[in-house]
């Protein structure tokens, strides 16, 4: 018998209750008072004749994702997609017994999926990235630190041994001001006015497209924009110029929707106006070059933080090497200036 501290932090009781050769009993705990309670109880049952041994859990992954989801993901906003991205990743994996996943059988699976050899499902067909595998470790090793949390799953975490792959950061691309110019004439070309006011927002503000696509009229008042149900969960409001906010109005309501779903349409006008983007970064294409311009014209980064509504100023420091003051120091501060 033996209460031990494990590397998460928690304490693991080990027990054979009715004594050596009997059932051999594991659960963890989140103090080690706790632990000790659940201890005693058990021993006490067992010297009585009352000992049960605890049933085998035979509950499937899907099972957990879907209890998981029930008590805790509804209420994220984002929880719907969350569990219809885990349910498709759970497929997968065969919808293994919960009980069988472990730290190594992950780690299998990863790798398959970073060599593309899983052909189960049209969705994740083909190798994919670190990153992409990151992300999913993240939200599987959340269902079972979640069910922990309530007391849906005895043990421990399988997933908490499994490391984070490191993987080289993807510089962030941004536009110059004749691809502004291009594109914003392009869009305006285009017909789809509702794309062309929507990027312009974007590109004023820092915004993301889905952000500045589902403005309603009453979030935008005496030329400040109030961006509300962000990623972040973070209230913004990001000032405009005058000659912005009657363009918006010119033809819309002050009350209700602004735009229509106009990705497409810009996506569409991207495309053709043949800027060459990293993959993925279409989506956030006119983010960074708000960001990157606002810290090449001398912008403060703490200042720009709260702009882009970033909860840790890591993420807004990927733009800090755009810096007149930053460049400038590499003349003036390497270890040649002093022999000339």
């Amino acid at each position: 018998m033996a209460i031990k501290k494990l590397d998460s932090g928690r304490w693991q009781v080990d027990i054979q209750p009715q004594g050596r050769g009997g059932r051999r009993v594991r659960k963890s705990f989140d103090t080690k008072a706790e632990g000790i309670r659940w201890e005693r109880a058990q021993l006490a049952a067992a010297d009585k004749g009352e000992w049960v041994p605890p049933q085998r859990d035979k509950r499937r992954l899907q099972d957990l994702i879907v209890e998981w989801y029930n008590l805790h993901g509804h209420t994220l906003k984002k929880g719907e997609e969350r569990r219809d991205n885990l349910l498709s990743l759970c497929q997968l994996m065969g919808d293994p017994l919960a009980n069988q996943i472990t730290a190594g059988f992950y780690a299998e699976f990863r790798q398959q999926r970073l060599k593309g050899d899983l052909k189960t499902n049209k969705r994740h067909r083909g190798p994919i990235s670190a990153n992409t595998c990151n992300h999913d470790l993240a939200y599987l090793r959340a269902v079972f630190n979640e069910l922990i949390r309530l007391g849906k799953w005895q043990g421990e975490n399988p997933l908490a041994g499994v490391r984070r792959l490191k993987y080289d950061d993807q510089e962030l691309s941004f536009l110059d001001k004749e691809q502004i110019k291009t594109l914003l004439s392009a869009l305006k070309k285009s017909g789809s006015q509702h794309a062309y006011l929507v990027a312009t927002i974007c590109l004023v503000t820092g915004s993301r497209w889905s952000e500045a696509q589902n403005l309603r009229g009453e979030q935008i008042r005496n030329s400040r924009i109030t961006f509300s149900g962000t990623k972040s969960g973070k209230v913004r409001v990001v000032p405009i110029s005058e000659s912005l906010e009657k363009a918006i109005f010119l033809e819309r309501p002050r009350t209700g929707p602004l735009f229509q779903y106009c990705y497409k349409a810009f996506t569409r006008v991207l495309d053709k106006c043949e800027i060459d983007l990293p993959k993925g970064q279409a989506s956030h294409v006119l983010r960074h070059t708000f960001a990157s311009h606002f810290i090449m014209r001398g912008g403060n980064l703490l200042t720009l933080k709260e702009i882009l509504g970033h909860a840790d100023i890591k993420m807004t420091m990927r733009y800090a090497h755009l810096s007149p003051e930053h460049l400038e120091d590499a003349v003036t501060r390497n270890p040649l200036t002093e022999l000339a």
